[in-house]
This record gives structure tokens, C-alpha cells and sequence, in this order.
């Protein structure tokens, strides 16, 4: 998790207050970005759920993670 909340060149990253924190797409790196969404939702774990906002199209424009 401290690798996704540092940031990087795909999303920028924004808390939610609660502990949790919001992945928000960099337009010019959506797939790399969707790479990313797909794997957090595919990764199984306790630790924390995902819920993935599209884009209206075959993509993602956000990603919430909460720690459980």
C-alpha cells in the first residue's frame, strides 16, 4: 500500500479521511492506469477493499481503497 500512496506518473493520490485513500487517473497513462485498477481487483486480501469507478468507455477513472 505505501507504494500506490506515494503517488506515480499513472494517478495521483487523495486521502479520504477515513483512512483510506483515492487513486484518480492521469489522463495520458489510462491504460497503464487500468493495469492497475484490474490488478488491485484481482488481488486477493483482508487488508483492504476496492471499488472501481469507469469511465463510461472500456476504462477506469478511479479507485477507492479502504482499509477493513
Amino acid at each position: 500500500m505505501e507504494r500506490l500512496t506515494s503517488g506515480a506518473v499513472e494517478y495521483t493520490v487523495e486521502p479520504t479521511g477515513d483512512g483510506g485513500f483515492v487513486l484518480i487517473r492521469n489522463d495520458e497513462h489510462s491504460e497503464a492506469f487500468a493495469r492497475i485498477v484490474r490488478d488491485l481487483i484481482n488481488y486477493p486480501n483482508d487488508e483492504f477493499a476496492v471499488l472501481a469507478t469507469g469511465d463510461g468507455r472500456d476504462g477506469y477513472e478511479r479507485i477507492v481503497i479502504l482499509p477493513l
